[in-house]
């Protein structure tokens, strides 16, 4: 799974100018007050996610999951528990 979220913020930051450009650590902020995403750079990520998801992993999320639980995802850590987390359920 940290391959694959690796994979999804090298993608975003790719998009990101040299100044917001995240360092990918468990402890990056996502969501809130320390973190420099602005919404547009959040649905860059979501979609990303869900691209590469469905390429390596064969499954599907929706852009509504993440935002459901956006208050969830203040972390890069806390986006690979939820992640996991909906993927065990939804294989349930």
């Amino acid at each position: 799974m940290k391959q694959f979220i690796k994979k999804s913020f090298e993608e975003l930051n790719e998009l990101l100018p040299k100044e917001k450009k995240l360092i990918i650590a468990e402890s990056t902020p996502l969501v809130g007050e320390k973190s420099s995403l602005d919404s547009v750079d959040l649905v860059n990520l979501f979609v990303s996610l869900e691209k590469n998801l469905k390429e390596e992993k064969n499954h599907v999320l929706k852009f509504d999951d993440i935002m459901q639980n956006i208050e969830e995802l203040t972390t890069i850590h806390a986006l690979e528990v939820f992640l996991i987390k909906k993927i065990e359920n939804d294989q349930k």
